[in-house]
């Protein structure tokens, strides 16, 4: 189990907004855990899973006409276990 913090940046003119809705459409269709903020996403899963959602929600976002597109990746794993849960213990 891994939990990944994600964004994908579509590089266009006017509003981004269309297309991380299509990115996020991608991430909801894997039913993976996750948490969107308003700078990134937070999914947790099988590493397998969550690169190939990222690679889908990077996909998407070229689909829906951008012509370049950035994606920041980084991702914790513990051979003795991660959770989103368990990284934000206590703190609430």
């Amino acid at each position: 189990m891994v939990v990944a913090e994600f964004k994908v940046i579509p590089i266009v003119e006017g509003s981004m907004r269309p297309f991380i809705e299509a990115a996020v459409r991608e991430i909801k269709k894997s039913n993976l855990k996750y948490e969107v903020d308003a700078m990134c996403t937070v999914v947790e899963g099988e590493l397998s899973e969550v690169m190939k959602v990222v690679q889908q929600a990077h996909q998407a976002v070229l689909a829906m006409g951008a012509n370049r597109v950035l994606t920041e990746l980084s991702i914790d794993e513990r051979k003795d276990g991660v959770s989103m849960e368990s990284k934000v213990r206590g703190f609430n």
